[in-house]
């Protein structure tokens, strides 16, 4: 099933401030989702210690949450989106760990306590959005995955429509097989939708200039490899 944006009011729930530029951001400004009549991001995970320039504590959650708060706003000016932030902790403020295998996992999260509270915000948004566009939780980035699995009990629920987007920077350093079995983790019967043509240097470009807080190797090695790979951005739909 093709999911159509043209005249649409679009909500797209973002774990963390950067995800909809990073994963979206050539279709808000070229493709699918720039027809939409309106979009609107919800930043769950707004309260963060994590930054590449100062060593995240939490006694500068704080400084840091409004530091990125402010890219935020940049951002949704530039891409052309309304913001509105909850005040969730981040997995690394809650764990206390930078540790990639602690933030990124793929135990089974459909008992965690913060998926009933997600569940619930997305509940009440889906009431305004003639579309919703969630994370695919690709990567095994925890607070990903919370939302996806929140979005999948959206979808049984009858809530939508509702279609998942690609995580990145994850998805760059995944193989087919690998986005294939991520994929197969949420349960449900999905079909691919191009939402933008190949990922463009300018695009990229913006949303590095506007995250300076993030632009470590890590995101700029997935620009790079999402750009030489000629690749578009996706959704997949139920």
């Amino acid at each position: 099933m093709s999911l159509l944006f043209v005249g649409r009011d679009v909500l797209v729930v973002s774990p963390h401030f950067d995800d909809v530029p990073l994963s979206l951001g050539q279709s808000l400004t070229n493709g699918e989702l720039s027809r939409a009549r309106r979009v609107r991001v919800r930043v769950v995970f707004g309260r963060t210690n994590w930054s590449t320039r100062v060593h995240p504590t939490r006694g500068r959650t704080p400084m840091v949450s409004a530091w990125r708060r402010g890219e935020e706003l940049f951002a949704a000016a530039r891409f052309g989106y309304t913001v509105r932030v909850q005040t969730l902790e981040e997995a690394i403020l809650r764990n206390g760990s930078m540790d990639p295998m602690v933030y990124r996992s793929p135990a089974p999260l459909e008992d965690h306590p913060l998926v009933d509270r997600v569940t619930a915000m997305i509940r009440a948004w889906s009431g305004s959005a003639d579309v919703v566009l969630l994370p695919a939780g690709l990567g095994h980035h925890v607070d990903h995955r919370i939302v996806a699995v929140a979005g999948v009990r959206a979808v049984r629920a009858g809530l939508g429509p509702i279609a998942f987007y690609e995580d990145r920077p994850y998805t760059a350093y995944m193989g087919d097989a690998e986005v294939a079995a991520g994929l197969a983790e949420l349960g449900l019967d999905l079909e691919a939708q191009d939402v933008s043509g190949p990922i463009e240097e300018k695009t990229q470009r913006a949303v590095r200039r506007v995250y300076r807080s993030q632009m470590g190797a890590y995101f700029t090695n997935a620009q790079t490899r999402d750009r030489d790979a000629g690749r578009s951005e996706r959704i997949w739909v139920p």
